[in-house]
């Protein structure tokens, strides 16, 4: 309990690593919500109308996030090679002066996309979800930029965590970064007519097919493991996905498989996101005839 004239006391270690990962994961299936929407959505709602080029300036904007991701884990490896969270300032500065200038050259950009995402034609709820997934990823990134002025104010300070934050800093730019890759590929895809037709159906079907197969090795693995214990009952049931994998994450301490537990958890969302996609690009159709459906 803290009393009148103390100073709080700090958090235990690994709270804010654990509480970015809980932002970033909710985050993501955020983010996963509204790139699935777009490609439901994708098609423009004008027979023979298709959606316009993407500006070359856009490559422009990838590159400066990239360079904020990239400048703020060069401080960060600096910071921890010396063990010295003042080091990592250059880093961090240098992040910050990247961001706000991606910032200002993506705001050009999301002028052309949003003209002509949003032109005639094009289906509303697309252009809707269009609208939110930019908005989103804006928002995102200006709170990049204020928590790292906050994380610039620390590590001038030397604060004893300075550290810690600096790498939570990288690693929440090198979340918007991949998220940005993931949109800039999502609007150029939406652009490709007839997709099931095209090298993204074969493609997805392939990612979804690998993800399946890395989810049954582990589900044989757990299977395997429960039966060399003397669990044949159990490992009879692990035959179902669900049955196995509860096993493996509830008794990750007593089985020692809390890092398995995680692979395992990360491979069975990849594959539920590429079983999403795979549905849209060959179940997607509903979006071209959406002027039929009355309400």
């Amino acid at each position: 309990m803290n009393h009148a004239g103390r100073s709080p006391e700090p958090l235990p270690a690994g709270a804010s690593s654990l509480g970015l990962r809980v932002l970033l994961a909710s985050t993501a299936a955020l983010f996963i919500a509204t790139l699935f929407c777009g490609w439901y959505f994708r098609d423009t709602g004008a027979e023979g109308k298709t959606l316009a080029p993407l500006p070359l300036s856009i490559w422009l904007t990838t590159l400066l996030l990239g360079g904020v991701s990239g400048t703020v884990e060069k401080g960060l490896r600096r910071a921890r090679a010396a063990a010295d969270g003042t080091l990592a300032q250059s880093g961090v500065q240098w992040s910050l002066a990247l961001g706000v200038a991606f910032l200002l050259a993506q705001s050009w950009n999301w002028i052309e996309l949003l003209r002509q995402e949003t032109g005639e034609g094009v289906h509303p709820l697309y252009a809707f979800n269009f609208y939110l997934m930019t908005a989103l990823h804006a928002v995102h990134i200006f709170g990049g930029l204020v928590y790292g002025v906050l994380v610039a104010s620390a590590v001038s300070q030397g604060a004893a965590d300075a550290i810690q934050k600096v790498q939570n800093l990288a690693h929440y730019w090198h979340f918007l970064a991949l998220t940005w890759v993931a949109i800039l590929i999502n609007l150029y895809t939406t652009r490709i007519e007839n997709p099931q037709d095209s090298f993204l159906g074969p493609l997805s079907l392939g990612i979804m097919g690998a993800l399946l197969l890395g989810v049954l090795a582990y589900q044989v693995q757990a299977i395997v493991l429960l039966y060399k214990r003397g669990e044949r009952a159990f490992a009879f049931f692990s035959l179902l996905l669900p049955v196995a994998f509860l096993h493996i994450w509830a008794r990750g301490e007593e089985l020692g498989t809390q890092k398995m537990a995680l692979r395992w958890g990360i491979l069975q969302a990849l594959l539920l996101v590429a079983m999403m996609f795979c549905g849209t690009i060959y179940l997607g159709q509903f979006a071209g005839n959406y002027e039929e459906i009355q309400y």
